[in-house]
């Protein structure tokens, strides 16, 4: 229930009038829709991962390998006479690294496939972009991509949920690798950097050398539904600029002057006293 309490003054004095309003169907249909957009932005991570198929069984092949040969050297030299015992100890921590490594290639994984509520906590953004380019490194070698980051040594932290900022960065990631299909092997870069403006926000940019945007696409990209991909599903932009715009930032595109183009989102970031009272990263 809402009520409303107006007074109302007449000759006869001051009276209080009282309004009671039902709002139970409202506040259910404002859950749902909330139920909505989280499914919609659950699918839609997982969609963009299904993108890194290929790179990511890559990228987990690479230690199990390095395990395997590792494993078989251990036997060899345990059939050795005398048997190697220091040798088989410097395998024995290869073979933990690597087990580390591909269990840090899933925990990626399986936080992004993860359907989670939000969780709001103080954020190194630099940190968030370095685990999506762990995670897109495979990818970005297959497609002969050079991928750098430059992140300001004083750079403002700033307040936000983990994994969807991270699922923004994917996004912008993926698009800016697809953007360079045609560019000659050489000329395939995507430059990201990370800042804090003239407003005090923590600006991320992220800069192809791609086929750049025309007109159209310009004043379409942020619509439902539109791609440009065969099998995309249209909402990677619309479903991004919708989690920046909830961490009271913005998402936008523009053209290089030297040809691709640049899309930058804007997080509020936090100061010292705010920082010490939010939630330490999770």
């Amino acid at each position: 229930m809402e009520i409303g309490l107006n007074p109302i003054e007449s000759a006869e004095g001051v009276f209080v009038l009282t309004a009671v309003v039902d709002i139970t169907e409202r506040k259910r249909a404002e859950a749902e829709l909330q139920r909505n957009r989280e499914e919609l932005t659950h699918v839609t991570r997982v969609s963009a991962l299904g993108e890194l198929a290929a790179s990511l069984a890559h990228e987990l092949n690479q230690p199990l390998t390095a395990i395997m040969s590792n494993a078989q050297a251990a036997q060899r030299f345990l059939s050795a006479k005398p048997a190697n015992l220091e040798e088989i100890r410097e395998i024995l921590k290869d073979i933990v690294a690597d087990n580390v490594r591909a269990g840090e290639i899933i925990l990626r994984m399986r936080a992004l496939i993860t359907k989670e509520n939000l969780a709001f906590a103080a954020l190194d953004l630099a940190s968030v972009i370095r685990d999506v380019m762990q995670l897109v490194h495979s990818d970005a070698i297959l497609r002969n991509v050079r991928l750098s980051f430059e992140s300001k040594s004083q750079l403002t932290r700033a307040r936000g949920d983990r994994v969807q900022l991270q699922q923004v960065v994917l996004n912008l990631l993926l698009n800016a690798f697809d953007a360079m299909k045609e560019t000659p092997e050489r000329e395939r870069e995507v430059f990201m950097r990370a800042q804090t403006n003239d407003t005090g926000a923590v600006e991320i940019s992220v800069r192809d050398h791609g086929i750049g945007l025309t007109n159209d696409k310009l004043g379409k990209i942020f619509d439902p539904f539109y791609t440009t991909k065969r099998d995309g599903l249209g909402m990677g932009l619309v479903i991004s600029r919708s989690i920046v715009e909830a961490h009271g930032g913005r998402l936008w595109a523009e053209n290089n002057v030297d040809g691709g183009a640049t899309f930058y989102f804007t997080i509020r970031a936090i100061d010292g006293e705010a920082m010490l009272a939010a939630t330490v990263d999770r």
